[in-house]
């Protein structure tokens, strides 16, 4: 059993890894450890990234000029046929062992092949459908004595009858999504014919619950030991920073030290219910639970089974306090190594936040600089080097996330992501702080964006899941 960063990372680097994610800032904990040699994303990576973790990122927004709304799966796929267009020759004969944020698509392994690349995969995990429809995901949840909101499977969303059934507000899911993408908060008729439009039924309804939203990592040990970690409060109702309902907008760790306890402890022996049950299906790793408090009563909402956009925070926390990143035990519980020692439960001040960019379509003239900063007199200052949060002092921020000048930015996507030790927002993560709000002004203050002289194409794929209202 592996209890130790220090045994982890040299089982791990035993053979070059290789990620593929969204944006590299995922995959923070095996980049910090030396645990990756090659990332494969569709936002690149801020600047000095690659000389500060001796890996090599290929992403798509370089490449592209625009930042969108592309999927993983299609934004990965491109960047694999670039370095063939480009000959791919440094792949040819490469070993890499697949250290995964998410799980392989074929077609991404098609093209490696195609490269010449040798690549070592995880065992295939077993196929349970419960995990990826929404529909089957919550009556599976109840089925094994998990508390849900109110909801039901409709083929056709009658404004009328739902209203009577959840009341003035309700939510509507469709079967697939990531980050919000169809979660929908309906309040009246006539947001309904945009969301049929985008994506046919059966879809999933749920009655609107107003309270916190806190996400819980659990990992599932190959030797099916269950471990719940620690809570986060998740920022999916913040006005100002550009982010439509249900959209992650990022996480609070310290947060939950604000709540009631006894809503926590129950949402704890919820998610460590679920988390033997999967076991009992043969899952293993991370998955994160989504819950929304009710009060002291937790509603489960639905399950992330992969790392999660808030799983590299945490292994900053853990990397400084020299406990083993979950991230990396998620990777060795995949390949079937056990990992030992218990986690640490208790809140921690840690803190991201996601602002987008809103308007129509620009062009990015002047942004600010990634890195640590320091608001002061209105304005952020520049103050050093900062990767994540361990660079972080408990008056300074980070940001990360940010386009490059020339960059095209199309409505809503991120434009930049705020790290953080000091709260943001509120304790429910529904609405900033006074200092928040004064940094997100500085943040966008920014910025210099410019007028496209023609509309930006929208990119086939998008992206999407749902994050908790």
């Amino acid at each position: 059993m592996i209890t130790s960063c220090d045994e982890a990372v040299a089982r791990l680097r035993a053979v070059p890894g290789l990620s593929c994610c969204a944006r590299p800032l995922f995959v923070l904990p095996l980049l910090r450890t030396g645990c990756l040699s090659a990332v494969l994303s569709v936002e690149g990576p801020d600047a000095g990234w690659e000389g500060e973790f001796g890996a090599r990122f290929h992403a798509l927004e370089p490449g592209g000029g625009v930042r969108d709304h592309t999927s993983l799966g299609a934004g990965v796929h491109e960047v694999l046929r670039r370095i063939a267009r480009s000959g791919g020759g440094s792949w040819r004969g490469r070993e890499l062992a697949l250290l995964p944020y998410t799980s392989m698509k074929p077609e991404w392994r098609t093209a490696l092949d195609a490269l010449g690349a040798r690549l070592a995969e995880p065992p295939a995990r077993l196929a349970l459908p419960v995990l990826g429809d929404k529909r089957a995901q919550r009556a599976w949840l109840r089925s094994v004595g998990a508390v849900t909101p109110s909801d039901a499977v409709v083929p056709a969303l009658d404004h009328r009858e739902l209203r009577r059934r959840f009341g003035d507000r309700y939510v509507v899911q469709t079967p697939m999504g990531a980050s919000g993408k169809g979660t929908h908060l309906v309040t009246d008729e006539a947001q309904l014919p945009p969301i049929r439009e985008v994506g046919g039924g059966p879809w999933l309804v749920s009655g609107y619950v107003e309270g916190p939203a806190v996400n819980l990592h659990v990992l599932v040990s190959a030797d099916s030991t269950v471990r719940v970690l620690r809570p986060s409060v998740q920022l999916t109702r913040v006005e100002g920073i550009g982010a439509p309902f249900g959209t992650y907008s990022g996480c609070d760790f310290g947060a939950p030290a604000l709540l009631s306890p006894p809503a926590l402890a129950r949402a704890g022996t919820a998610a460590r219910r679920v988390g033997e049950a999967l076991a009992a299906l043969g899952y293993r790793g991370l998955f994160g639970a989504d819950f929304v408090l009710d009060g002291d009563r937790p509603l489960l909402l639905e399950l992330n089974c992969r790392m999660q956009g808030s799983t590299w925070l945490l292994g900053e926390l853990e990397l400084a306090e020299e406990a083993l990143p979950s991230a990396l035990r998620h990777v060795l519980e995949l390949y079937g190594h056990a990992t030992g020692g218990e986690p640490r439960t208790d809140a921690a001040g840690a803190v991201q936040l996601v602002v987008r960019h809103t308007g129509a379509a620009v062009r990015v003239a002047a942004a600010p600089g990634g890195g640590l900063h320091r608001l002061k007199d209105g304005r952020l200052r520049y103050c050093g080097a900062g990767f994540g949060l361990l660079e972080c002092g408990p008056d300074d921020c980070v940001l990360l996330q940010l386009p490059s000048p020339g960059t095209v930015l199309l409505p809503g996507v991120p434009l930049a992501r705020v790290v953080a030790r000091h709260a943001l927002t509120t304790p429910d993560g529904t609405a900033l702080t006074a200092h928040g709000r004064r940094l997100v002004e500085a943040l966008r203050a920014g910025f210099v964006l410019t007028p496209l002289e023609e509309p930006a194409q929208e990119p086939v794929g998008s992206v999407g899941s749902a994050a908790p209202w």
